[in-house]
C-alpha cells in the first residue's frame, strides 16, 4: 500500500469546491425558463454529486493514507518524486488544452487530453514498463477509442441535448 497524501487531499478539495459550488449556484437568478427548471438546477445536480461521491473516496483513501502511514514511517523519494510528476503533467496538459481547445476545436483538443493524461499517468506510474508489447499497442489502442468516444459524446450532449454550442 503507497502513503500517497495526494488522494485524500484531493478528495477533500472535491468535498469543499462541489459545496461551494452548490450554494454559488443557489445565487443564480430565477428566471423563467421552458420547463419546470431554474438555471441553477443542473449545477447544484452536478455539485451535490460530486459531494455525495467524494464522501465514500476520502474516507477509503484517508484511511489506507493512515494505514500506510502506520506501516511505513518515510515515503520513499521515488514516490514523492512520481506524485511530482503527476501534479506537474496535469498542470501542463491542462495549460495546454486552455491554449489549443478554440484553435483546433472541442472534439480534437478533448480528445487529445484525455489520451494524453491517461497515457501519461500510464508512463510515470511505472505500469507502461511493465507491460507486454502487444499489451502496449492493445492499451494505446483502447485508449485511442475510449479518449474520441467520449470527446465525442460530451459534444453531442452539449450541442444537441443542451443546445450549448462548443468550437468545432
Amino acid at each position: 500500500m503507497e502513503r500517497d497524501i495526494g488522494k485524500p487531499l484531493f478528495n477533500l478539495f472535491l468535498l469543499v469546491a462541489s459545496a461551494s459550488a452548490f450554494v454559488a449556484a443557489a445565487a443564480l437568478p430565477n428566471i423563467e425558463i421552458v420547463g419546470d427548471l431554474s438555471p441553477a438546477f443542473f449545477p447544484q445536480l452536478l455539485s451535490g454529486l460530486i459531494f455525495l461521491f467524494a464522501i465514500p473516496c476520502l474516507i477509503k483513501d484517508a484511511r489506507e493514507w493512515w494505514i500506510a502511514k502506520q506501516i511505513h514511517s518515510d515515503t520513499p523519494h521515488a514516490l514523492q518524486v512520481r506524485s511530482i510528476a503527476q501534479w506537474l503533467f496535469v498542470v501542463a496538459l491542462l495549460a495546454g488544452y486552455i491554449f489549443v481547445f478554440e484553435r483546433i476545436g472541442y472534439i480534437a483538443s478533448t480528445g487529445l487530453f484525455t489520451f494524453f493524461c491517461i497515457m501519461g499517468f500510464v508512463v510515470i506510474s511505472g505500469v507502461w514498463s511493465t507491460l507486454s508489447m502487444s499489451q502496449r499497442w492493445k492499451s494505446l489502442l483502447s485508449t485511442l477509442v475510449f479518449s474520441t468516444i467520449l470527446a465525442v459524446a460530451i459534444f453531442y450532449v452539449f450541442t444537441v441535448l443542451f443546445k450549448i454550442p462548443l468550437p468545432t
